[in-house]
């Protein structure tokens, strides 16, 4: 009967294990975390390369700024390329899309320590850092937002959850009283969550509902719904 006991529990055992390796659920959302309820299984892949570099070189000229903008764009995008300054990732090429529809000014989220451009550490780092609750600290390149009544944020699905790096963000700036309109980019698990979870941080802001997000395998097909969904907004 022991004998028979221990089996079962080593069976059980290497079937959890398993389903480690292959799981595709998300890290557990700050928001559900903060409720103590258990976000819903997604149905896809990792996301981790959901910001995946997909053009060969980018234009910064798209990006210039104007000191009478009212509408920011705010993104976090991570190109898996050795020179990440050379190419555009997914969500950085929505970022340059709603620029030149709105005339919105540009601003990129960028962590001070770089995140590695191999897939695999990818993955396997945003992994943790989800697991652990992660705050990386990021570099002084959005500032002032106090111009801006309407913000569009965007970023990609890692691990069915936000990127740390936004929460750093969210949790460093104030955007109540503003608009934010929320663009993502995914790997099959759409919004995952994150529009319940930024309504619930931002709790002082107008988190618009309808929100965008497109698979990274279509990101090179995106204007023409990009710019639908801009119009049915106003824009």
């Amino acid at each position: 009967m022991k004998m028979m006991r221990q089996k079962m529990i080593a069976i059980a055992c290497a079937a959890a294990l398993w389903a480690g390796l292959t799981a595709c659920g998300p890290i557990q959302s700050q928001a559900d975390a903060q409720s103590g309820a258990t976000q819903k299984q997604q149905t896809a892949a990792v996301d981790a390369s959901a910001s995946a570099s997909i053009k060969g070189s980018r234009d910064d000229t798209m990006f210039a700024s104007s000191k009478d903008s009212k509408i920011a764009v705010i993104y976090f995008s991570n190109p898996e390329r050795d020179d990440q300054k050379s190419v555009e990732g997914s969500t950085e090429y929505l970022a340059g899309l709603i620029h030149k529809q709105t005339g919105a000014d540009v601003y990129r989220i960028e962590p001070k320590k770089a995140y590695p451009v191999n897939h695999q550490a990818l993955v396997a780092e945003a992994k943790a850092e989800g697991l652990s609750g992660a705050r990386p600290e990021l570099k002084d390149t959005v500032g002032d937002l106090s111009q801006y009544d309407t913000i569009f944020l965007g970023y990609p699905i890692w691990w069915g959850d936000l990127p740390m790096p936004v929460y750093t963000f969210l949790e460093g700036h104030d955007l109540a009283g503003k608009k934010v309109i929320l663009f993502s980019t995914h790997g099959g698990s759409g919004l995952a969550g994150t529009v319940e979870t930024i309504t619930h941080l931002e709790n002082g802001a107008d988190v618009v509902q309808n929100a965008y997000t497109i698979s990274r395998d279509d990101v090179t097909e995106a204007a023409p719904s990009l710019s639908n969904w801009l119009k049915k907004l106003g824009y």
